[in-house]
């Protein structure tokens, strides 16, 4: 009899334990609905073939850039270069940054450009590690727009995400990471995060304003600065119109770590290797346009070298 009494009271309790507990779910479920939108929002994944970039006005930077592009088709003949394929396009904003990674892939024949729209939204970024290794066997392209937002604000999970996004992609041969900024400190995190930076025209660059370098520093630099001179030259790059302590002296004007050394040496090493590739040098000739063009694409606040008019243009051109 006694159950039976407290049967109904024992229903009554439950029903009311389950319309109390309704208000956290449904407030659970709402926000796992706006965090898949957010994230829908943040991030795409789309084939090459489907994008429309604007051509107008792109093609001496297509042209300047060829040896990048074409390491980015065809990275075997570049394989023994330690540079990491990661690339940050800086310019002003509405200036067609997004337009020239777009470019990149299509001309480097990738297969898909994932975008993360937002890259301060943590979700974007996990997803975009996902989505890139779902793409095993294909090319592509991971575009990160106004990356430099991830460092107005100093949040270091954030920032180890991003960072770590980028460092397990930049070692794949089948990805190239390009993000884009308007502003860039020289040794910003930033600035170390991307080794190789494209400037576009109008972009401000900042003053070069780096502290004195001691001069057991600098002997320390000189030294790393032939040490990847001799590694080049062992693997059959040759100087060109410049010495040994020439190049060495006018890296020293620049640097300031061995990092920027090294990824100068590849770069160097790389547009020397496309010039051969493209019979305008008859070996692999490193002369003092390939040095200036290296110098600054890893300092920003190092002007590149004026570019040479098409007749002349094998001597130093794309």
């Amino acid at each position: 009899m006694w159950d039976l009494m407290n049967e109904p009271l024992l229903l009554l309790a439950t029903i009311v334990a389950a319309i109390a507990a309704l208000p956290p779910l449904v407030e659970f479920l709402l926000d796992r609905r706006k965090r898949k939108e957010r994230l829908a929002l943040s991030i795409e994944d789309e084939p090459v073939a489907d994008l429309r970039p604007r051509v107008a006005g792109m093609d001496e930077l297509i042209a300047d850039n060829a040896d990048l592009i074409d390491r980015a088709r065809d990275p075997e003949p570049y394989k023994p270069l330690t540079l990491g394929n990661e690339i940050l396009i800086l310019g002003p904003p509405q200036n067609g940054k997004r337009t020239l990674a777009q470019l990149i892939a299509r001309e480097a024949r990738f297969d898909r450009v994932v975008t993360v729209y937002n890259p301060r939204n943590k979700d974007a970024l996990t997803k975009a590690k996902s989505l890139i290794h779902g793409h095993l066997r294909r090319k592509v392209l991971l575009l990160i727009p106004h990356v430099d937002g991830v460092f107005d604000k100093r949040d270091e999970d954030l920032m180890a995400e991003l960072d770590a996004l980028i460092e397990t992609t930049t070692g794949k041969d089948n990805v190239l990471v390009v993000g884009t900024a308007t502003s860039l400190d020289p040794d910003s995190d930033l600035d170390n995060l991307f080794g190789t930076k494209i400037v576009l025209p109008g972009a401000v660059r900042a003053e070069e304003e780096r502290r004195p370098i001691p001069e057991e520093a600098r002997r320390v630099l000189a030294e790393v600065t032939r040490f990847y001179l001799k590694e080049a030259v062992d693997a059959g790059f040759v100087l060109s119109g410049i010495s040994t302590e020439d190049f060495v002296a006018r890296l020293l004007v620049h640097v300031g770590n061995p990092a920027e050394v090294e990824d100068i040496l590849a770069l160097c090493r790389t547009r020397a290797i496309h010039r051969l590739r493209l019979g305008r040098t008859a070996g692999l000739e490193i002369d003092a346009d390939v040095l200036a063009k290296a110098v600054s694409r890893v300092l920003v606040n190092v002007p590149p070298p004026p570019r040479r008019n098409s007749a002349n243009a094998g001597n130093g051109g794309a």
